[in-house]
């Protein structure tokens, strides 16, 4: 009997140890849209990639992989209201839609 209780008791110690978590930041480059107009979508390399005005850098961005890439922004017709071939390496690249 004595040795259950020990056993209990060693059981009901081990699971308040301590946990650590280790997060590591994602350091991709971004991009960020900003005067969108409403209902625009964003394109990067001929892929949508959401609402424009969802990745307006506050905080919203769009992570991508480091290198060239064609961003476009579309009305909801699918016309390009900008175009643009950006070059990112590590960091955020804010489009800016005229």
């Amino acid at each position: 009997m004595t040795g259950k209780i020990l056993m209990l008791a060693m059981l009901a110690l081990a699971c308040a140890m301590p946990q650590t978590v280790v997060r590591t930041p994602d350091t991709r480059p971004s991009l960020a849209v900003a005067g969108a107009p409403a209902g625009a979508v964003l394109f990067v390399d001929g892929e949508p990639a959401g609402a424009a005005s969802a990745y307006d850098g506050h905080p919203n961005v769009l992570l991508v992989e480091p290198g060239s890439h064609e961003v476009d922004v579309r009305d909801g017709a699918g016309n390009v209201l900008h175009r643009q071939k950006v070059f990112v390496e590590s960091e955020l690249k804010t489009i800016q839609v005229h």
